[in-house]
C-alpha cells in the first residue's frame, strides 16, 4: 500500500473534533446565610452540674455531685427535687450559701449512691427560686454512670508503692513570687470590698420574714403538684419555707440543720408552737422519706397550717399613740 491511501485511511479513522468548545462552569455565590436570632438575655438565675469523676464504681460505693445555683440577692431556694431517684439514694447533703455582690451562690453537695448494676441515669434535680414576688425553676444536668456487680476476686491491679522522689529546692524563685501573690491579692480584696460596700449600699432591704414566706406559699404550685400526685415535692417545698422563716424570724441557723438538731434548737430559743411545729416536720418526714402518701385534704390543711403558723408568730405592728386632746379657750376674753 502506497503512503497517501494510508494516510487516508487514518484521518478518516480519527475522532472528530467537538463543534464548540465546552462551555466554563459559572461561577455562582453562595446564598446567604440566614442570620442568627439574636441571643435572648441570660437572667441572673443558672445552675451548674459538677461530677467528681470516679475510676470504678461498685454496688453501694458513693459518688459525689455538685449543683451551684446563683440566684439574685436575697432568694429562696427549694431543693434539691425529683420525682424520682431511680436506682439511687443520697446518703448524704451538705448546703453552703456564699454572697457575691448582688448574687447569692448555693453550693449542693450530694453524695449519691447506687444500687442497681449497669448504666444507670441519675435525673436532673430541680430548684425552686423564690425573690421577691418573682419565681423560678431551675434543673441540674442528667448524670449517667457505669456500677459493676461485684468486687473482682483478685487485685492484680493494686501494686506496692512507688520509692520516694527528690524534688529540686524552688523555694529561692516561690518565695518573692508568694510575696507578690500576696500583695496583688491584698490589692484585689481591697477593691473588691469597696465595690460590695457600694453594691450593698444600693441594695434594697430585703423583704420581712414572714412576707417572704407567705409570698412563697402564695406563689407555690401546690395544686398541680397534689393533682400530679408529687406529695413528697410539695412536702418538701413546705418544710424548705418553714426552715427558712425560723431562721430569719427567730435568729438561728435552721435552714443548714436536720429534723432532729432544728427541734433541739427550737426548745433551746423557747419557740411558741413548738409541738405544733414538731408534728408539722414528722409529718413531712413520712412523706419525704418514708414515701407516705397522705390524704389530698390532710395536704391542703398541711399548708393552711404553715401559713397560720407565719401568722401568729410575726411580730405584732407597734402601737400608735393616742392623740392629745386639748380643750378650746372659751370665747371671748376675761372682763
Amino acid at each position: 500500500m502506497s503512503l497517501a491511501p494510508l494516510l487516508l485511511t487514518l484521518a478518516l479513522a480519527a475522532p472528530s473534533a467537538p463543534a464548540a468548545a465546552t462551555a466554563a462552569p459559572i461561577a455562582t455565590s453562595p446564598a446567604p446565610a440566614p442570620a442568627a436570632a439574636p441571643a435572648r438575655d441570660a437572667g441572673p438565675d443558672r445552675i451548674v452540674t459538677r461530677v467528681q469523676p470516679q475510676p470504678r464504681l461498685t454496688v453501694g460505693d458513693r459518688f459525689d455531685v455538685t449543683y451551684v445555683v446563683t440566684t439574685p440577692h436575697p432568694s429562696l431556694v427549694t431543693g434539691p427535687l425529683a420525682d424520682s431517684m431511680g436506682a439511687f439514694v443520697v446518703v448524704k447533703e451538705d448546703r453552703k450559701t456564699t454572697r457575691r455582690g448582688d448574687l447569692d451562690e448555693t453550693t449542693y453537695k450530694l453524695s449519691v449512691a447506687g444500687f442497681q448494676p449497669g448504666r444507670q441515669t441519675l435525673p436532673g434535680l430541680r430548684f425552686t427560686v423564690s425573690f421577691g414576688e418573682r419565681g423560678d425553676t431551675l434543673t441540674g444536668d442528667t448524670v449517667g454512670v457505669s456500677i459493676a456487680s461485684v468486687l473482682p476476686d483478685s487485685m492484680k491491679d493494686v501494686h506496692g508503692l512507688k520509692p520516694p522522689e527528690t524534688f529540686p529546692n524552688y523555694w529561692l524563685w516561690l518565695v518573692p513570687a508568694i510575696l507578690l501573690l500576696v500583695a496583688g491579692l491584698a490589692w484585689l480584696a481591697w477593691k473588691l470590698y469597696r465595690r460590695l460596700k457600694r453594691l450593698q449600699d444600693a441594695v434594697p432591704p430585703p423583704l420581712p420574714a414572714w412576707e417572704e414566706a407567705l409570698g412563697a406559699l402564695d406563689r407555690l404550685p401546690w395544686r398541680e403538684w397534689l393533682a400530679d400526685g408529687q406529695y413528697k415535692r410539695f412536702y418538701y417545698a413546705l418544710s424548705e419555707i418553714l426552715k427558712r422563716y425560723l431562721e430569719r424570724r427567730f435568729g438561728f441557723d435552721a435552714v443548714e440543720q436536720t429534723t432532729t438538731e432544728l427541734l433541739a434548737s427550737m426548745r433551746a430559743q423557747k419557740l411558741p408552737m413548738r409541738d405544733e411545729i414538731t408534728r408539722f416536720f414528722a409529718r413531712c418526714d413520712l412523706v419525704k422519706y418514708a414515701k407516705t402518701v397522705p390524704p389530698e385534704d390532710e395536704a391542703e390543711r398541711a399548708l393552711e397550717q404553715l401559713r397560720d403558723f407565719v401568722q401568729r408568730t410575726k411580730p405584732a405592728p407597734p402601737a400608735t399613740a393616742p392623740a392629745a386632746t386639748t380643750t378650746p379657750a372659751p370665747a371671748g376674753g376675761s372682763a
